[in-house]
């Protein structure tokens, strides 16, 4: 949803570009436009033309706000996405074990969201644990004890029991130990009559402190109607939103938790275990609006940096001193951070859009090649980089699987870098957020 709607409200502040005030002609043209990229986003009808019309009665009322009107138009857009969406929650881990279950239809991506939450909760001190309760599709089981194993989360599982009632019956004592308990449930193609049985019978003995609904943000307009079905079934009270990686719309599934008044906890926006964030519905929209969200940049850095190696990091490059082996913990803390484009999406007027894909895709494939060139290199020559020339380039970039141009570009590259880097003054590396006027803005976000 992100990029395609970014794209969109690009083109609307183009059209606003220069412009201080703008008469009813223009903005009736700007809502427009606005309206169809809510609704191409998956935005149910009826709430887009309400959304429109919000804004443009607060457009005409609202005065004395510090801003040019153009400025304005941005922050009441950002105020009635957030009212939308409403605001992030938690669960209040209050009783042990405490018991999650996910629900959902065939493909929604259950059984990687119950790994990735279990890794969130492990990584936050709670002793967590899988069940398996998937005895509908044939792959599942294994893939959540594959899951789990990578993790390093136990995973209760019986391949040969098909009553998922009789796998909670028989680990009931063995789960008693653990702080939570994720249970990943089956789903099917549609919600037909022996899912609706199925997922009864499992709150009935599973009895989950929370059902949480996760759903695809590919879905579409059918989200609402999926939504409350399931909240009918098992009083689901929150929802995880998955695949919302770019290619998918998201308005639907946003939606039906709008419909639904189901907050949104976590957001999934890839494959890997660690694409998984905190919903935070302003930050959430300072992205769709191109505005960035260094909060979550700030909490994504300090989960992959220490404070006192980024200390560290940071007085050595200034100074110019950083070597090889301080090169190579950057690029895989940045890894852990995510993809180029995510990580650049929260940079205010840095949103991936602003720079062409085929760019951000090369800069992170430089980067790969980067790191196995340098897991190639010696602890002397990681320390001392001026040693190497010669048949040491030869035998890393052998080593590496790599051509030794590709070497040569890498140690070019980094003594480009450490010449810049001895000019720079940290002082002056301020003013990230000149477009629409970021920093006045979001100080009132």
């Amino acid at each position: 949803m992100k990029e395609s709607f970014q794209d969109k409200m690009r083109n609307i502040w183009r059209k606003l570009e220069g412009t201080s005030h703008f008469d009813d002609e223009i903005l009736e043209s700007v809502l427009k436009d606005l309206n169809r990229a809510l609704i191409t986003s998956d935005v149910d009808v009826n709430l887009a033309f309400n959304f429109i019309e919000h804004i443009k009665k607060r457009i005409k009322e609202e005065k004395g706000l510090k801003f040019t009107q153009r400025e304005q138009f941005l922050y009441i857009i950002y105020d009635e996405l957030v009212k939308i969406l409403g605001t992030g929650k938690t669960l209040d881990i209050n009783t042990k074990p405490f018991k999650i279950l996910l629900v959902g239809l065939f493909g929604s991506g259950k059984t990687t969201t119950a790994s990735k939450l279990a890794k969130y909760y492990k990584k936050r001190g709670y002793k967590v644990a899988l069940l398996g309760l998937d005895t509908f599709r044939a792959a599942a089981m294994k893939q959540l004890k594959q899951l789990g194993e990578k993790i390093q989360v136990p995973v209760f599982i019986d391949e040969n029991e098909k009553n998922p009632e009789n796998i909670i019956k028989n680990f009931s004592k063995d789960l008693e130990k653990y702080d939570i308990i994720i249970a990943d449930s089956a789903g099917r193609d549609a919600l037909d009559k022996d899912l609706s049985k199925e997922i009864k019978g499992i709150k009935r003995e599973f009895e989950p402190d929370e059902s949480i609904l996760v759903i695809p943000a590919d879905i579409g307009q059918s989200a609402k109607e999926q939504a409350q079905t399931f909240k009918k079934l098992v009083n689901v009270n929150e929802v995880i939103i998955t695949k919302l990686d770019g290619t998918a719309k998201g308005g639907g599934a946003l939606t039906a938790c709008y419909e639904t008044s189901s907050p949104v906890l976590f957001i999934g926006s890839g494959e890997k275990v660690d694409d998984f964030d905190e919903f935070d519905s302003k930050g959430f929209v300072s992205q769709l609006l191109g505005m960035g969200d260094l909060n979550t940049l700030l909490k994504k850095a300090q989960e992959a940096f220490s404070v006192e190696d980024a200390q560290k990091a940071s007085k050595k490059f200034f100074k110019g001193e950083f070597n090889f082996l301080d090169f190579h913990e950057q690029i895989k803390g940045i890894g852990k951070m995510g993809s180029l484009g995510k990580v650049m999406n929260l940079i205010p007027g840095m949103g991936s859009n602003s720079v062409p894909k085929d760019f951000i895709d090369l800069q992170e494939n430089k980067m790969k090649k980067y790191e196995y060139i340098m897991q190639s290199m010696t602890a002397d020559e990681l320390q001392n980089p001026n040693l190497i020339t010669g048949t040491r380039i030869q035998r890393i970039a052998f080593g590496a699987g790599m051509s030794e141009e590709e070497v040569r570009e890498l140690i070019k590259s980094f003594r480009q870098l450490k010449k810049v880097s001895k000019k720079l003054n940290p002082g002056k590396l301020k003013g990230l957020e000149k477009n629409f006027n970021l920093k006045k803005l979001q100080g009132m976000l």
